[in-house]
């Protein structure tokens, strides 16, 4: 199994940290393990695992994401 380049995702200035790429992964690996009808198919065939698909998707830049906005948690009352 050929080893992915995991520098290279952390310096994609969308991700910035190995934590972030890690939990990034994460979520898109949990998408590709239970999909739902919007879910982006898989796109990596060359490895078996979930997580290594994300991973290598993220890293080579084959799906796009977008960050979540924080709420403020203020209630309109």
């Amino acid at each position: 199994m050929p080893l992915l380049d995991i520098e290279k995702g952390v310096r994609k200035k969308e991700i910035k940290s190995r934590f972030r790429l890690v939990r990034l992964a994460g979520l898109r690996s949990r998408e590709l393990l239970n999909p739902k009808e919007d879910t982006l198919p898989c796109q990596e065939e060359n490895y078996d695992k979930y997580t290594t698909k994300a991973l290598s998707e993220i890293i080579n830049g084959k799906i796009a994401f977008e960050p979540v906005k924080k709420e403020t948690g203020e209630s309109d009352e």
